[in-house]
């Protein structure tokens, strides 16, 4: 059964309370630096992501462990939506030293956090590059005052987004560009596999990467949130779901299971206000390893 993300954050509320309350017996902050899964983070157990990190060693840890069995040394990777870094550093790991992997967050405060998080892992920091970067569409706003939601604390009295909870946060001086724009200025001229986390800012995503993703052909690892696009049918997950398939690409769970091929069909696999996480392969793809 897919629970719906206010369902989910309460759950992880309930587990919060608890850590709360221990740490608060032992006179221990909610933040500071803990170490998970062989890496060394900086957490704020305030926050939703921080905390299944902090109490699970991971965020989505089925998604981590698809990375890892997928993704080679070597090879060239990007991480959009990056957050605090809950797969950036999986990716990290995995590319080696001979590999890059990219790692893409809008936000200030996200930003932050995940420039510490790769800093305290040296081994893995010197090749990763962190970019403070908010990918559009084909057309570049330029538009520093706007804001995207990039955080889930627990308790706020800011609004929240009504399907996903999350908080807005302000750009800072985040460049503008399209992943076509970003994938040229990098020189980058493979990539093995794309994250796209960014809870409704699909469809900039990908309309501004058309040539990177018909010329580089990534795996690309995608949450599929219908109620998160725009009702704007240019924006909305009929189109998403028309982009990719125009390009050759195909839906599989995470066990490897394919998907419906009609987008009507396959959003209703989706509650409402609930998201799924889903593998959008080329079809002359090599055979990939699943969870």
């Amino acid at each position: 059964m897919t629970l719906q993300t206010k369902h989910k954050i309460l759950l992880a509320s309930l587990a919060f309370r608890v850590v709360r309350l221990s740490r608060k017996l032992l006179g221990k902050e909610l933040q500071g630096q803990f170490k998970r899964n062989s890496f060394q983070w900086e957490l704020d157990l305030t926050e939703v992501v921080d905390f299944m990190i902090y109490i699970s060693g991971g965020f989505e840890t089925y998604l981590s462990q698809f990375i890892r069995r997928n993704v080679k040394v070597g090879d060239v990777v990007m991480d959009i939506g990056a957050n605090i870094g809950a797969h950036t550093l999986t990716m990290g790991q995995s590319v080696g030293t001979s590999g890059k992997a990219y790692a893409v967050e809008a936000t200030e405060y996200a930003f932050n956090k995940l420039q510490r998080n790769i800093q305290l892992n040296p081994d893995v920091a010197t090749h990763i590059q962190p970019c403070h970067c908010v990918l559009e569409g084909t057309e570049i706003s330029q538009d520093d005052g706007a804001l995207i939601h990039s955080s889930w604390p627990f308790e706020s009295s800011d609004e929240r987004h009504p399907s996903h909870q999350g908080v807005l946060k302000s750009l800072g001086n985040a460049r503008h560009a399209t992943l076509d724009q970003l994938i040229t200025s990098e020189g980058i001229a493979r990539l093995d596999l794309v994250k796209i986390d960014v809870d409704g800012h699909e469809w900039d995503v990908l309309s501004g990467g058309a040539q990177t993703f018909l010329k580089l052909r990534p795996i690309i690892l995608m949450e599929l949130a219908p109620d998160y696009n725009s009702a704007e049918h240019a924006r909305g997950f009929q189109n998403i779901h028309r982009f990719l398939v125009d390009l050759g690409y195909q839906f599989y769970d995470f066990s490897g299971k394919k998907l419906p091929e009609k987008a009507d069909v396959l959003a209703a696999t989706i509650p409402t206000g609930a998201s799924r996480n889903v593998v959008v392969v080329p079809k002359d793809c090599p055979t990939l390893s699943y969870n």
